[in-house]
């Protein structure tokens, strides 16, 4: 056994070390990278769609049907999910940021619309 842990030792070594590139490829997304964590900043927010062009949205027509009808049911559901979490928060105050789950087959857990609107996470 301590010569197995020697020889994997030795492996490791030689792989990590001793073979590496002196000018290793970092590629950009990966720590080190030149746009690493840089995305956030490309990150418009949801509200920006409101501003868009007729002539844009006309690029999208399936997305912004659906945005349409997510902005209706965000009206509709709005007081239920405000009653819910003044329901569920303790009296001193929220535990944690967790948001609590729909209570009935059918509803939506109170503030869904961040979800369902939020950007990618990379651009492609």
């Amino acid at each position: 056994m301590m010569k197995a842990t020697m020889m994997l030792k030795a492996g490791e070594e030689e792989f990590f070390w001793a073979n590496q590139h002196p000018q290793p490829y970092l590629f950009p997304d990966s720590p080190g990278g030149t746009s690493y964590e840089r995305y956030e900043c490309y990150k418009a927010p949801e509200w920006c769609l409101d501003h868009w062009h007729p002539s844009e949205k006309a690029m999208y027509p399936d997305y912004f049907a659906k945005r349409e009808q997510w902005k209706k049911l965000r009206v509709q559901s709005w007081d239920r999910e405000v009653q819910q979490l003044q329901i569920e928060t303790p009296a001193d105050g929220p535990k944690s940021e967790a948001l609590p789950p729909a209570r009935k087959e059918g509803d939506l857990p109170p503030l869904w619309w961040q979800f369902v609107t939020r950007p990618r996470e990379r651009p492609m």
